[in-house]
């Protein structure tokens, strides 16, 4: 896919689930789940359109972001029925305490503590960045330790977070949607490379779940409990630092002394339409 291209969100309505990787019916999955954002007619372009600014007139999705992409079981049954209730209630708690500060003009603590199951709310993040690329007609995903570690680790609900994953998370008071599968970053003063990363970031939170990260590479974020919990409904507390916001396009547009990959097939940004270009 060029820069120039109409980039697609639906494909052929029967082919190889993203997830479970079974050749079925498959069935449109929303990026994030409808309970996180109210959907909205939204403007899509890829990484490299948005970066150069690309004169390519975006596409249209007239209720959100809805990708053709996963099965019925891994959509409905896993998706809906089992692990996005906890992000939704996530983003809803943090989105209640912005809106009270914007409505009342409260001052907000320097950070909140809240309560999380990360289990379920890990699943449901990988879930939908894992929806979030159109099948390639008539072949299965591509298999690679990275992927196939998140597949597995979706699928099987008694597995714990694998150990070169971790999985960051950040305030993100923008419109702007983002999900991207594939993502690699390097450093062009010698603190490294990840070769495997992949994003979601939609109002009020902002999730990176990185692969087999270099100790010398860094990345300022709060990380998610993962090695003392690991049942389903065993629950964490996180922390969510409301002052220290990363600029709005990190670490998809990196700084200055880093640079990036990524397939363009694999990557998304989406804004409400009725606002002209992206900021």
């Amino acid at each position: 896919m060029n820069k120039h291209q109409k980039i697609k969100f639906e494909g052929d309505r029967e082919g190889y689930c993203n997830i479970c990787c079974n050749y079925s019916q498959l069935t449109r999955d929303h990026i994030p789940p409808q309970g996180c954002v109210r959907p909205t007619s939204l403007e899509l372009r890829t990484l490299t359109q948005y970066i150069t600014k690309s004169s390519t007139k975006a596409t249209v999705s007239q209720s959100g972001l809805k990708m053709l992409s996963i099965c019925g079981n891994c959509n409905n049954n896993l998706l809906g029925t089992k692990y996005d209730s906890e992000l939704i209630e996530v983003s809803k708690k943090v989105d209640n305490m912005l809106r009270v500060q914007r409505e009342l003009g409260l001052s907000l603590p320097d950070q909140i503590n809240l309560i999380i199951k990360p289990q379920r709310l890990i699943r449901s993040v990988i879930g939908h960045i894992l929806a979030g690329k159109l099948p390639i007609a008539g072949k299965p995903p591509i298999s690679a330790p990275f992927p196939d570690a998140l597949r597995n680790y979706f699928l099987d609900q008694s597995s714990n977070i694998p150990d070169q994953v971790e999985i960051y998370y950040w305030l993100y008071p923008s419109n702007k949607q983002i999900v991207i599968s594939s993502l690699a970053i390097g450093s062009t003063v010698g603190e490294g490379f990840i070769s495997g990363s992949c994003l979601l970031k939609f109002y009020p939170l902002a999730f990176w779940v990185v692969w087999d990260k270099p100790t010398s590479f860094p990345i300022n974020f709060t990380k998610i409990p993962k090695d003392k919990v690991k049942g389903l409904d065993e629950t964490c507390e996180i922390m969510i630092d409301l002052r220290n916001i990363p600029h709005l396009d990190y670490p998809e547009v990196p700084a200055e002394d880093q640079y990036i990959m990524s397939r363009q097939d694999s990557t998304f940004l989406a804004q409400p339409k009725k606002q002209k270009g992206f900021g």
